[in-house]
């Protein structure tokens, strides 16, 4: 409820400051102010009405699909444009307070009216430069762990939040499919929010998975899987080969590594006592845990590593700001955190407007190597 009180507050905010700054001022006609007002109202409330139609299955596949695009693309653009204004507010009224200029005064109808135009356009190509970002193929980072505990050189590759739902194309699937398997993992750890919707809703698509090659995959689950019946996608992904860690814990074979995994922490409980369980102290021990927010509450050599997602990098800026401080001050890639390493992929895929915005999609390979004793 808080929740959707502050977004829904912040929201009227948002129409309110475009609307006054693009027609607020300079006489304009009553049918072109209703006009802009309706038009930032379904930008910014579009994605939910869009929803609302899809539960009622009054929209549903391919149509559902388009519509979701277009008007979350709309969403993510109205964000742009007030961010651009704000901005521009911020740096024409200290252009003015030092030049003193009375061409440059913020009271001229006639320039701000050119500057709208100006900062409408430059939200459009942002926006279009966002989807860019968020549709090509995701970065490969890599990170390489020596210890003596490590008994057999192993490649781990780390993917989280790739949020298939029904308006994921499939060439998109295919494409993070196809860039885990071309780094030859051993072992494929999807860390979370691998999807955004129910088993039934998501059949075919989730199934282009199932082509990932490595010796196991192992699945966290996360906040959105939380949303989606949790229960049937466990049941879903263990029906699929995965092994999916819920509190639970595996020795990786003969490397040496102890994996435990636990869900998403903002959405149940979380036991770390029961995801080491069946490890020992010979063993380097990894945590797969979508929020990173669990890296605070272990204790130094719990787990020797911590793989994360959720924050998206920020996603859009400048929420990196806001992701940032709602994840204990973490937002993407390598932390030390009580004496534990903790790392955060960007994730592979996007939520909600599909853009990324100096935050770019990234998956993670980890190479782990023995190490001989000093």
């Amino acid at each position: 409820m808080f929740f959707f009180a502050a977004f829904l507050i912040i929201t009227l905010s948002c129409i309110a400051i475009t609307y006054k700054t693009l027609v607020g001022y300079g006489g304009y006609a009553l049918s072109l102010r209703l006009a802009v007002f309706v038009l930032l109202s379904l930008a910014w409330f579009g994605p939910f009405l869009w929803r609302f139609l899809r539960s009622h299955d009054i929209v549903e596949g391919a149509v559902y699909a388009l519509g979701a695009k277009i008007t979350y693309f709309f969403m993510g653009f109205a964000f742009i444009v007030v961010m651009l204004l704000l901005l521009r507010e911020v740096v024409w009224y200290g252009t003015y307070f030092i030049a003193r200029r009375a061409s440059l005064n913020p009271d001229n109808v006639a320039l701000l009216a050119k500057l709208n135009i100006i900062t409408i356009t430059l939200a459009f190509l942002i926006s279009v430069y966002a989807v860019w970002q968020a549709n090509k193929t995701p970065a490969v980072r890599f990170q390489t762990v020596e210890d003596s505990r490590i008994l057999k050189d192993t490649r781990f590759v780390v993917a989280s939040d790739l949020h298939i739902d029904q308006a994921t194309p499939m060439f998109q699937i295919r494409q993070i499919v196809d860039l885990i398997n071309a780094q030859n993992p051993d072992y494929i750890l999807l860390v979370g929010d691998v999807i955004d919707d129910t088993p039934e809703k998501l059949e075919g698509k989730v199934e282009e998975l199932l082509k990932l090659k490595a010796k196991k995959v192992f699945v966290s689950l996360g906040n959105h899987e939380y949303y989606n019946r949790p229960a049937l996608w466990m049941i879903k992904f263990t029906k699929m080969g995965f092994v999916v860690l819920q509190n639970t814990g595996e020795n990786v074979d003969e490397t040496g590594i102890f994996l435990g995994g636990v869900p998403d922490a903002h959405s149940t409980n979380i036991n770390l006592k029961n995801a080491l369980y069946g490890s020992n102290e010979n063993q380097y021990k990894v945590l797969m845990s979508h929020a990173p927010t669990v890296a605070e509450s272990l204790a130094e050599g719990e787990f020797d590593l911590q793989v994360s997602g959720h924050t998206h990098g920020g996603q859009i800026f400048p929420f990196h700001y806001f992701a940032k401080q709602s994840n204990n001050n973490h937002l993407a890639g390598a932390y030390n955190v009580n004496g534990n390493r903790l790392f955060i992929t960007r994730g592979a895929g996007y939520w909600g407007p599909p853009m990324r915005l100096l935050a770019p999609s990234d998956i993670t390979v980890f190479d782990f190597r023995s190490k001989a004793n000093d």
